[in-house]
């Protein structure tokens, strides 16, 4: 019968040690990680004023019920070479609007958002630049200065360089 094996080699030479120190070790790096994420980051999808957006999203509807009302349609174009935007209306909306603005939201980045300000260029059509649109699906908003309609659209950015607003 033979003796039982001794080790002869200390703790911190063996394996299995090793193995099992590691898994919590992995634990509190993947969790200082996650810590540091959470501290660095923008929490951009979350509001602090939710009544105030829902207000906010009912004053915005009533904006498109009177686009609809009078007819006002359109459709946008971007060129991603030279940022320019340009925004062709239908003939119900032309009116004497010297300008429209255009707001284009960024899905999850708010500080991506853009606002900008279009000027007549003939007759329902109003052109701007704006700083380039990384790829996305933006949520494009037109409404003239005075704020009494609103047409929304979305321009998918680069599959896509032309919306149709209604």
């Amino acid at each position: 019968m033979r003796p039982p094996r001794e080790d002869t080699l200390p703790w911190y030479r063996q394996f299995w040690p090793w193995f099992l120190i590691s898994l919590p070790a992995i634990v509190v790096v993947g969790s200082m990680f996650t810590i540091y994420m959470a501290v660095t980051t923008e929490d951009g999808l979350v509001t602090d004023d939710y009544y105030k957006e829902g207000l906010a999203i009912r004053k915005d509807a009533a904006r498109a019920e009177a686009a609809n009302a009078l007819g006002v349609r359109g459709s946008l174009h971007y060129d991603a070479s030279d940022g320019r935007i340009e925004v062709q209306l239908n003939d119900a909306a032309v009116g004497q609007l010297a300008t429209l603005v255009v707001v284009l939201f960024h899905p999850t980045r708010s500080h991506q958002d853009q606002r900008v300000e279009l000027a007549r260029v003939g007759t329902g059509r109003y052109a701007g630049t704006v700083q380039t649109l990384g790829p996305a699906n933006w949520r494009v908003s037109v409404e003239p200065t005075s704020g009494q309609w609103r047409i929304n659209g979305r321009l998918a950015i680069p599959q896509l360089s032309s919306a149709e607003l209604q």
